[in-house]
């Protein structure tokens, strides 16, 4: 059995462990969490795995195959890094680091120790994601200009998600996933990014901002839109994407009933409208894959380069605002 331990279990740590067991190849052999009051619960859900508040403490005395951190975001980097140099594989949750330089030395130590680190980006399997790429494939929308997507996602939560430091930015949590599948989608080289950023008036500089846009400039000419606000009282589009032959748009549903619809025009002048079915959802796939890749050596699904350019986005957008919102090069 690969042995497994996860770091942080407050909040979305319990679904990673669930898909550790799930599995059928991974033992959860040590969970850590710095707050005491988890322990309780770790006896009683997973008896057979030891409980540590010291991350540290825990690559010391047990022999792991696999961590995975589902901690603040300002502590992938340490934690990767300390658990990479004990030999231990890592996911990390995205977003991979709240800075590029973050990522980079993360990708480094990887390299260094010979283990994989690899980011969960497992959006990259969602029923709409996986339906709009089918769409990208066919060619459908020919040469594409625009793709956008937003979501009312609100910067000021009561926890360490609300604060810049631990969270990165507005755009870090939901902007992560939404950056990684622009990027797929426009299949393209990024040549700049911009970026604006805005606080409302009672919001305190330590916090989120409360809305936060980039725009991300590809080499084919494309331009993709990312938004997150909490300041918008309509939830935008998931996806609006346009191209020389039509445009797919599609609204934000969670199950894997949805349809993408795709409005055309016809070679024969006028316009049609396709609909298309989301894929059905794979939510153990992510985790089936780590065990595939220790198992088989078979690729991982997310390469830590590919998590990385991410971060080079979101990075990007803010030294854009930073000098006033003009569009700057990728580091």
């Amino acid at each position: 059995m690969i042995q497994s331990a996860v770091i942080g279990v407050g909040g979305i740590g319990k679904e990673h462990l669930s898909y550790m067991k799930g599995s059928g190849q991974m033992q959860v052999r040590a969970i850590c969490d710095a707050n005491e009051q988890w322990r309780t619960w770790a006896r009683q859900e997973y008896p057979e795995a030891a409980f540590y508040t010291d991350a540290q403490a825990m690559f010391a005395k047990e022999k792991l195959d696999l961590v995975t951190l589902a901690c603040p975001h300002n502590l992938h980097a340490p934690l990767a890094i300390a658990a990479l140099k004990a030999g231990v594989n890592v996911i990390t949750e995205k977003p991979m680091a709240t800075t590029y330089a973050e990522a980079r030395a993360m990708i480094a130590a990887s390299q260094a120790a010979g283990k994989f680190l690899t980011v969960y980006h497992n959006r990259r399997l969602d029923p709409w994601f996986l339906a709009a790429m089918d769409v990208m494939r066919a060619g459908w929308l020919g040469d594409l200009y625009e793709l956008n997507t937003g979501i009312i996602y609100g910067g000021r939560w009561e926890s360490w998600r609300g604060f810049k430091k631990s969270n990165g930015g507005i755009l870090f949590d939901w902007g992560a996933h939404q950056v990684d599948w622009m990027l797929h989608l426009a299949g393209s080289e990024v040549k700049a990014v911009s970026g604006f950023f805005r606080r409302g008036p009672r919001t305190e500089p330590e916090r989120n901002e409360d809305f936060g846009t980039l725009r991300i400039y590809f080499a084919s000419g494309a331009i993709a839109n990312v938004t997150n606000t909490g300041l918008d009282c309509v939830q935008p589009l998931r996806y609006r994407i346009t191209g020389a032959n039509g445009t797919l748009v599609d609204e934000w549903q969670f199950d894997d009933k949805g349809k993408l619809k795709v409005h055309l025009r016809l070679p024969a002048g006028g316009k049609g409208t396709l609909e298309v079915d989301y894929h059905k959802a794979q939510k153990q796939a992510y985790y089936d894959n780590i065990a595939a890749h220790l198992r088989e050596g078979k690729p991982l699904l997310v390469s830590a380069e590919s998590a990385a350019q991410v971060i080079n986005v979101l990075c990007a957008a803010h030294r854009s605002h930073d000098q006033g919102g003009v569009p700057v090069p990728l580091e």
